[in-house]
């Protein structure tokens, strides 16, 4: 519940803090800008109209007054010369021509002078369009006219057909404001509002968001968090003492990276966040995560990977797998010991800084040689920078060097027994499957392996022809979005969904399996192997702590 309470937290401060920040940058606008700028009336004029009386028009106030004894009042106006009624009845408002006794009637032609007689601006007029309402006139719906003037604000001017009124003049800066307004009152009805369903949410997330800060703070001084002179964490003693543990999240319980085992009598009750992302068989064996206890003498306590090692890498070789998929075999400086299935913490140079990202062995252990599959990430869009470290990763050229920690993970295979192993996999989760696949393979008593890999089409099957010359493996490669002439008469689908009908088949303690790829594959996959009821302790999987 607490890290739930957490992640709901955060994410509800972003959207708290980006509509802070609208809020600042729309009311900074509107003190620039000013009322008149923002009003759209910078070329509207107040012309006033003449009074007309009873002697220049063909029917009186008597007869109007007969013809709607109940009216609340009825009023003469002039309207560029002629006179028009208003005459105002319980549940609406009548305007009659005023000669002819028959509901008013504006033509263009009209409609164009008053608009005319409302403008002072140095344009021209530019056009004149039938409407029925608009949007940049709210409450106005009915049928009339709009006039474009030609000028430097692109002036638009709208006149009701039934009146005869000229209803509103809006321009550009009017259209910019508009949308500031949007912004500052979270009304995007255009209704410039407070009272209305949104703004509630958002003072409840407020409130929440509030609330469970004060809740949350409280849990840290409680633990001595902001105690100069508290207890440190297992994670802030090992990275003291320059002893790599591998970390994600900064020691906030949520990436299950920094594992380490405890020995002793009196061990510390696993936390909410290690029951959700340790496993039962691994908590019974006192692993735990180091970021969730302080420094004690009662228990013993070392890292889980004890030959991590600091190593200098040079790129061999490149080769171009998929048109996203790139593998890149590099030579460590020092032989280094690693089991199938690990990663290793690559240091990627950054903007004068150095940034981590992981990136796990596609390769079988084999001294000096590491191989990596990485997944170039180009920007997604104008504005949004592309992956950093697969980028930068891609783009080394033989012969480069770079300092990578390592080796991390228990991401491996399971014991000696006699059960199947089934691999699934999507994307670049094929890097460690392929390092385990080779090494099962390569045993002297190869168990059973099946793997099913997805990919969007054709030509993202990576390693494709390797696996469907590879002895001993069953090899079913799943395509999500087929392309037009990829000539595919294979599994379509989603790569879980395939697997999971095919062990459905099978008896499921009799299996062992291992899951890595793109977090909604994950999730999907482990939803689906909970449904079938395999056991947790027959699962593995790879998610780098994301």
């Amino acid at each position: 519940m607490m890290r739930f309470m957490q992640w709901l937290h955060r994410w509800v401060s972003l959207i708290l803090v980006v509509q802070v920040l609208l809020w600042l940058v729309s009311g900074l606008f509107f003190s620039f800008m000013g009322h008149h700028a923002m009003s759209g009336h910078q070329y509207k004029t107040g012309a006033v109209s003449e009074r007309l009386n009873q002697a220049e028009v063909a029917i009186d106030f008597t007869e109007m007054h007969d013809r709607f004894p109940s009216a609340h009042s009825i009023k003469l106006v002039n309207v560029s010369g002629k006179g028009q009624y208003q005459v105002t009845l319980a549940e609406q408002r009548l305007f009659i021509d005023a000669n002819t006794g028959q509901p008013w009637e504006t033509d263009t032609t009209l409609a164009t002078e008053l608009a005319l007689s409302s403008y002072d601006g140095p344009g021209q007029l530019k056009r004149v369009s039938a409407v029925s309402g608009s949007d940049e006139v709210k409450g106005w719906q009915g049928a009339g006219f709009r006039v474009d003037m030609a000028d430097d604000l692109n002036t638009r001017i709208y006149v009701d057909a039934a009146s005869a009124r000229v209803v509103e003049h809006r321009n550009t800066p009017w259209a910019i404001a508009d949308w500031a307004f949007r912004l500052h009152f979270m009304d995007y009805s255009g209704g410039r509002s407070f009272n209305h369903l949104l703004i509630w949410t958002a003072g409840l997330l407020a409130l929440w968001f509030s609330l469970s800060g004060l809740l949350l703070l409280g849990r840290n001084v409680a633990k001595g968090d902001f105690n100069p002179r508290r207890n440190r964490t297992w994670l802030e003693y090992f990275q003291q003492q320059q002893q790599p543990v591998a970390s994600d999240c900064g020691g906030g319980g949520t990436c299950g990276l920094c594992k380490v085992n405890l020995r002793g009598d009196d061990l510390p009750v696993a936390t909410a966040a290690e029951r959700a992302l340790l496993r039962p068989d691994e908590l019974a064996d006192g692993v735990r995560l180091s970021c969730q206890h302080k420094v004690s003498t009662a228990y013993d306590v070392a890292p889980l990977q004890q030959s991590v090692r600091s190593v200098t890498l040079r790129l061999e070789r490149r080769r171009q797998l998929t048109p996203t998929m790139t593998e890149l075999t590099f030579v460590s400086s020092v032989a280094l010991e690693y089991a199938a299935g690990q990663f290793m913490q690559f240091q990627i140079p950054h903007s004068n800084d150095v940034i981590t990202r992981y990136y796990s062995m596609a390769n079988r252990p084999d001294g000096k040689q590491l191989v990596f599959t990485v997944r170039r990430i180009d920007a997604p869009g104008d504005g949004i920078p592309p992956g950093v470290g697969s980028n930068y990763l891609c783009g080394l050229g033989v012969g480069a060097e770079i300092e990578a920690l390592g080796p991390f993970g228990d991401f491996l295979l399971t014991e000696a027994n006699d059960r199947t192993q089934l691999f699934i996999g999507g994307g670049a989760g094929v890097a460690p499957l392929r390092s385990l696949m080779q090494t099962e393979l390569a045993s002297e008593q190869p168990r059973r392996c099946v793997f099913f890999y997805g990919a969007r089409n054709v030509r993202e099957l990576c390693y494709r022809e390797s696996f469907e010359m590879t002895a001993g493996l069953s090899y079913t490669p799943v395509l999500s979005e087929a392309e037009e002439g990829d000539e595919w008469d294979g599994a379509v689908g989603y790569v879980h969904d395939v697997a999971l009908q095919w062990l459905a088949e099978e008896d499921l303690n009799r299996v062992d399996v291992y899951v890595c790829g793109p977090p909604a594959m994950l999730k999907a996959t482990l939803t689906g192997l909970a449904e079938l009821g395999v056991p947790r302790n027959r699962i593995r999987f790879d998610d780098f702590g994301i």
